[in-house]
C-alpha cells in the first residue's frame, strides 16, 4: 500500500473521528437550531438527547415532568419528547401538550415558516413569531423567575 493511500485513509479516519466528537459536544438546543428552530421551543434543563440524523428520529431528556405557564397558555413536558425532527418540521411530537380552556392537548406538530412557528394540537393550530422563542423557558415558573425571586428577595428585606 502507498504512503500516500495510507495518509489518505488516516486523515479520513481522524476527520471522521472529529466530526463524531463534535456532534457528540452539542447540546439539545445546539441541535434543534441546526434544524431551524429557536432554542426556546425546549425548557430549560435538557440532560440529554437522541438523534438518528438519517431518519431524524430525536429524543430529549428531562429529569422529571415539567410544566409553567406563559401567558395564558400552561404547557407541560413529560420526562421524554420524541419526534422526527427536519428542517423547519417537528413532526409525530409526543410528550408536549397546552392547555386550551379546560382540555389538555398534545402538540403534535411545529412548523417554523420564516418568521413563525405554527404549533398543532392536530384539530387547529396557532401561530408564534420565532422571537418568542429566543430564550427557552424554566420550569415552574416560564419566563417570571426573576419576578418571583424578587417577590422573595423583597420578604427577606
Amino acid at each position: 500500500m502507498s504512503s500516500i493511500r495510507i495518509l489518505c485513509i488516516l486523515f479520513s479516519l481522524t476527520l471522521t473521528y472529529a466530526l463524531t466528537q463534535q456532534q457528540d459536544t452539542l447540546t439539545a438546543y445546539e441541535i434543534i437550531e441546526q434544524y431551524g428552530f429557536p432554542p426556546g421551543i425546549l425548557p430549560k434543563g435538557i440532560t440529554g438527547y437522541a438523534l438518528n440524523r438519517e431518519t431524524g428520529q430525536f429524543a430529549a431528556y428531562l429529569e422529571g415532568s415539567c410544566s409553567f405557564t406563559i401567558e395564558s397558555y400552561a404547557l407541560k413536558y413529560k420526562p421524554t419528547i420524541t419526534g422526527v425532527i427536519s428542517n423547519g418540521k417537528l413532526d409525530k411530537l409526543k410528550g408536549v401538550s397546552v392547555k386550551i380552556l379546560l382540555l389538555w392537548l398534545n402538540i403534535v406538530e411545529v412548523v417554523r415558516d420564516g418568521d413563525d412557528l405554527a404549533f398543532s394540537v392536530g384539530i387547529a393550530s396557532a401561530n408564534f413569531g420565532v422571537d418568542n422563542f429566543l430564550e427557552s423557558p424554566q420550569c415552574g415558573c416560564g419566563f417570571n423567575c426573576n419576578k418571583l425571586n424578587q417577590i422573595g428577595d423583597v420578604s427577606s428585606i
